[in-house]
């Protein structure tokens, strides 16, 4: 599934061309529009917001298949040039690759899955975990990072890295609330994961996965070039790992809540 990120990159680069050829694409797909309201941006973001999968994914197809087209109606061309970069990168993010012209999945399995950010990032929002504004900030560095001209990858493995190790002391210090004195310290990694294992909060299992997900993600760790993985996937893989383990750590905070 294609990600808010993703659509909202779509409505910048589509906003760059004439109200005629936004109208026809998106309507060529089943989408409404109309650009009378708010703005030529104000209603092309109500617009990618109201596609479904199938449709959004259609329209991205169209616009990766014409991109000469659509470049051939913007001038400076550069424009047209750096708003296609960034959605490519974005959809990169989503586990889309553009290769030939055309949108392929790096990975088949993510078809039906909803997009790991939109759902962690609403799910932090209304959790009451105590540092989650920072969490998301860092999730969100994580993203720009990797969408930065030219990509810096580390830092958005680095970002993700951080999300998680303040995921995990925000869910310990939420599971230890009024103990007296705090029973770990939140500086010290080792230590965190150690009390959500002895407090019950993790298994023996799911400690060892977290500590594996948090040294990959270390720098010089992922080793790209060694393992012939280009590291632009590389990257994507440990970033979905570490947001997957934050989504585990926080719903398994918030079921233990309600029991």
């Amino acid at each position: 599934m294609i990600s808010r990120r993703s659509r909202f990159s779509l409505a910048q680069l589509l906003e760059q061309q004439e109200p005629s050829i936004i109208i026809t694409l998106i309507s060529k797909h089943g989408g409404r529009i109309s650009l009378e309201h708010g703005g030529v941006m104000h209603d092309l973001l109500d617009a990618v917001r109201g596609l479904d999968d199938r449709q959004v994914m259609d329209v991205l197809a169209e616009v990766i298949a014409t991109a000469s087209d659509l470049r051939f109606r913007v001038s400076p061309k550069n424009r047209f040039d750096a708003r296609l970069a960034d959605l490519t990168q974005c959809l990169a993010l989503d586990g889309y690759s553009v290769v030939d012209k055309r949108l392929s999945q790096l990975d088949p399995s993510i078809a039906d899955a909803a997009p790991i950010d939109d759902d962690l990032i609403d799910a932090l929002k209304t959790s009451g975990i105590n540092n989650s504004s920072e969490i998301i900030r860092k999730i969100n560095d994580s993203a720009e990072a990797f969408r930065t001209t030219p990509p810096d990858y580390n830092a958005s493995l680095v970002n993700a890295r951080v999300a998680l190790e303040a995921l995990a002391v925000g869910v310990a210090t939420d599971a230890s609330a009024g103990v007296v004195p705090a029973p770990f310290n939140p500086g010290k990694w080792g230590e965190v994961l150690q009390y959500l294992r002895t407090s019950g909060e993790i298994s023996v299992e799911e400690e060892k996965g977290l500590a594996g997900v948090f040294q990959l993600l270390s720098p010089g760790a992922h080793r790209p070039v060694a393992l012939g993985i280009p590291e632009a996937q590389m990257t994507r893989l440990g970033r979905s790992f570490a947001l997957n383990m934050c989504w585990f750590l926080l719903q398994n905070r918030l079921a233990r809540r309600d029991r």
